[in-house]
């Protein structure tokens, strides 16, 4: 999985967390090879930035555009065409939450 199949909208299942948590991300407008969105939650939304190495996605969310309010950690899942990734998200007390991305968009 490279930046192109992370760039679209993205359901998050996060049990624990209101939903729903739907994600669209696009190309970062200053870093080449990774996103920029944002992060819709019931009640607000966020930006986030973040990218995916070799299979694994790493992605800081921040409610006012300065501080971490959030981390992203997960790994495509095999097989899933780089439609699914599965990891933990920790929110700014590092708790952690279990996560599973389902890309929205169709190819």
């Amino acid at each position: 999985m490279e930046q192109p199949e992370l760039i679209g909208r993205w359901q998050a299942d996060m049990p624990g967390q209101s939903g729903p948590i739907v994600l669209e991300l696009a190309p970062h407008p200053e870093w080449d090879g990774t996103v920029k969105g944002r992060i819709l939650r019931p009640g607000y939304s966020a930006i986030v930035v973040g990218d995916v190495h070799q299979g694994q996605l790493t992605m800081e969310e921040s409610r006012d555009g300065t501080h971490v309010s959030g981390n992203w950690f997960g790994d495509v899942v095999e097989g899933s065409c780089a439609r699914e990734i599965r990891g933990e998200w920790t929110d700014e007390a590092d708790r952690p939450f279990a996560f599973t991305l389902r890309k929205l968009d169709r190819p």
